[in-house]
């Protein structure tokens, strides 16, 4: 019996130290793209949330003033420095445009419809534009999971931000942008002549991956609505 009791008493005495144990391995998710365990540092995410992390001279429409801006494009903002040098959000209003003066890349805040046919408001950049017809590209980053050491043997890998392919989407006649990912998709845009568009598209060999061979359909596209 006092064997027994002597045993009961250790594993008592040790049980603590294996809860604590436990809970050091345990994984905890933090904000801000890291990844953590209580015994280990919080792990920065690696990548960049930005296009480019330099500030670009811009002119915003409605200002004439040329202001320093970067793109978020893992949250869809631009940001910007204020009169104090720190950084601040541009305000989204309806119809905003963004033009980065060194490039000449025109960001426009429109009404699209997603792949999943979600409906959101956010920027785009301009491909071609034309009275009936647009063509935008949407720029794209994502934040890639990391993953917390299971064991002393393996290494903890952080969360990393990457570019993925763009998207591109189409307004017609002034309604929403919509996603297309291939021909059919382009051609559904216009009834009744959905035969033509295909026959255009094979004919010219236009590849809707290619902002050129966008920028000619989009002309077509305008002849024929």
């Amino acid at each position: 019996m006092k064997k027994l009791n002597l045993i009961c008493a250790l594993v008592l005495a040790i049980s603590p130290l294996f809860v604590n144990a436990q809970i050091n391995q345990t994984p905890v998710h933090s904000g801000n793209g890291q990844i953590m365990t209580s015994a280990e540092k919080p792990m920065a995410a690696t990548g960049s949330m930005y296009l480019n992390e330099k500030y670009m001279p811009a002119k915003v429409a409605g200002n004439e003033q040329t202001v320093l801006v970067r793109y978020n494009a893992y949250s869809d903002y631009f940001e910007m420095t204020n009169s104090e040098g720190r950084p601040q959000a541009l305000p989204k209003q309806n119809g905003l445009t963004v033009t980065l003066t060194g490039t000449g890349d025109v960001y426009s805040l429109q009404n699209y419809k997603t792949e999943k046919g979600e409906r959101v408001n956010g920027y785009l950049n301009v491909v071609s534009e034309n009275p009936k017809v647009t063509i935008y590209k949407r720029e794209v980053i994502i934040l890639q999971p990391g993953r917390v050491a299971q064991n002393s043997y393996a290494t903890s890998k952080p969360a990393n931000y990457k570019k993925v392919d763009d998207e591109f989407y189409v307004k017609i006649n002034g309604g929403d942008a919509v996603f297309v990912s291939g021909k059919k998709d382009v051609a559904n845009l216009v009834p009744g002549k959905s035969k033509e568009v295909l026959e255009f598209i094979k004919k010219n060999k236009i590849d809707l991956e290619k902002e050129t061979d966008l920028q000619q359909l989009s002309g077509y596209l305008e002849t024929i609505l």
